[in-house]
């Protein structure tokens, strides 16, 4: 649920839950906290010592009936270096889902100086963690069980009145809402199972955000006979063992035709909207969450669906920027590709598959190779659940990135770091490219080995990249939480990278 935020100079009569954010040093010298304790008749600091409250990250204290509220929350943010915007979006985000399950609707929380004058930011922070940390799954729940997720309503934001800084804010308040939109529908995609997102559900979807964008998005579906005649064997080859026929989906925003010219951006998404791991079967409990294969795809969708929306904030993105999902389903059958089959790609190259299941890297392989030839991308960005190896790597909460532009990396590593969305480069190291050569073809589509898998993947994709800058997300963890939620972060699907995308599209010159 869309949460709503009001800027005001006093809080209303109606008091439910207050929200006061503490700093680590300010123990013993901050005089609001001796006001607030004041206001309490000391009960804050008692509790405060029975807890051994020091204000450390992460750290609450709840009082309930304080001075004409329902709850008072006191919640920690450790030390004052360390604090940043973010750090301050996830500990609301907390705070806002514990107060939640308190039955709480309202909230009110005031401005500090701590969290700076960058008004637009601090707004579509504040909207993010209202509106992320309200995001809950549960159309397949009875309504009895709907009941017991109420989400926040409203948060009230104590702001002096100042003109200029309320018009930032309310422009970043509503930035973080449409961004807040694209994620719930990227996190409600992949959470969905298999038997309703197909690649048919993924092309609809296309169509209905074509419509919200009202001539600003066009979408073009490629069928299975138009990408044969093309050549893209490699990614029919991985659909054919299904009755789901694939759709090559894409997706074109051209941006102010009048704008001086600016670089064209491809997002391409792995789109594989069930992965049984073909004839190469998974296991069972590997395949249990394989509903998640498409959260790529997903990704990219999120972020059109916010680029349609960016009219209402007052904001616009110059650039022409294309999405592509290869959408297909990898699945057994009498039709389905066999271990030592060998196709040939857009690009002329020819892979032999070793392993049904390394079926990502053969999608995107053809989507790299349209995106740079049709489209004429100067920068592509993968999104991908590519590797379990990425996973062994960097654990569930951290993506890895390679590309082709150590720059850009750098560029995409610093915003994602501002962002709060964990990232990690790891080496394009080239000898290992001759793990995934072939004695019979040009390439083969796994290594043969335990070893260095992650950056195998990445750079049997790098093939497939002629001139354009590339970057490569294997988003095979981060896209999917099975621990309970954290910050912004829901559990279940994240709708990771969408934040810093945007920051991405927003600030590429």
């Amino acid at each position: 649920m869309i949460g709503k935020i009001n800027l005001v100079n006093s809080f209303s009569k109606e008091k439910d839950a207050f929200i006061y954010f503490f700093f680590q040093e300010d123990l013993q010298k901050n005089q609001d906290f001796k006001n607030l304790n004041q206001k309490t008749n000391n009960r804050l600091f008692k509790k405060c010592q029975q807890f051994n409250f020091e204000g450390k990250e992460e750290e609450m204290i709840v009082l309930e009936e304080a001075f004409n509220y329902k709850i008072l929350l006191v919640v920690g943010l450790g030390k004052k270096n360390d604090f940043n915007l973010t750090k301050f979006r996830d500990q609301l985000a907390d705070s806002l889902r514990f107060l939640a399950q308190k039955k709480t609707f309202r909230v009110d929380l005031s401005y500090f100086k701590e969290l700076g004058e960058d008004y637009f930011s601090l707004g579509k922070n504040l909207s993010l963690a209202l509106n992320l940390a309200n995001y809950c799954f549960n159309e397949y729940k009875s309504e009895e069980e709907k009941k017991k997720n109420q989400p926040i309503n409203e948060l009230q934001f104590l702001l002096p009145e100042k003109t200029k800084e309320i018009f930032e804010m309310e422009k970043g308040i509503n930035y973080g809402q449409v961004i807040a939109q694209g994620i719930y529908l990227t996190r409600d995609l992949v959470n969905q199972p298999a038997n309703k997102v197909d690649p048919d559900f993924l092309e609809n979807l296309a169509f209905e955000i074509e419509k919200e964008a009202k001539g600003k998005i066009a979408v073009e579906i490629l069928d299975e006979d138009e990408c044969r005649r093309l050549g893209m064997n490699a990614y029919l080859a991985v659909g054919q063992g299904s009755e789901k026929k694939p759709k090559f989906i894409v997706l074109k925003y051209k941006g102010n035709q009048q704008k001086e010219k600016t670089k064209k951006v491809c997002l391409i998404g792995k789109s594989i909207t069930f992965d049984s791991g073909g004839l190469s079967l998974k296991p069972s409990e590997a395949m249990e969450t394989m509903k998640i294969d498409m959260a790529g795809g997903a990704t990219v969708l999120g972020v059109f669906k916010i680029i349609s929306q960016l009219d209402k904030t007052g904001l616009k993105i110059e650039k022409e920027i294309y999405g592509i999902l290869p959408a297909c389903e990898n699945m057994p059958s009498g039709k389905a590709i066999r271990p030592g089959d060998i196709v040939k790609t857009l690009n002329g190259k020819t892979v032999e598959i070793l392993n049904t299941d390394a079926e990502g890297r053969l999608t995107l392989a053809d989507a790299l190779v349209y995106g740079e030839k049709y489209l004429k991308a100067e920068i592509i960005i993968d999104l991908a659940t590519l590797t379990g190896a990425c996973m062994i790597a960097l654990g569930e909460e951290i993506t890895g990135i390679w590309g082709n532009d150590e720059d850009l990396i750098e560029k995409f590593l610093k915003l994602a770091k501002n962002e709060g969305e964990n990232l990690w480069q790891l080496p394009l190291h080239k000898p290992y490219l001759k793990k995934m050569k072939s004695k019979i073809a040009d390439l083969k589509n796994v290594s043969g080995d335990r070893y260095g898998g992650a950056i195998t993947a990445a750079l049997f994709l790098s093939e497939f990249v002629k001139n354009a800058s590339w970057l490569h997300l294997d988003i095979a963890g981060s896209s999917f939480r099975q621990k309970e939620a954290k910050g912004i972060i829901s559990e279940g699907a994240t709708g990771w990278g969408i934040i810093t995308l945007m920051e991405f599209l927003n600030k590429l010159k």
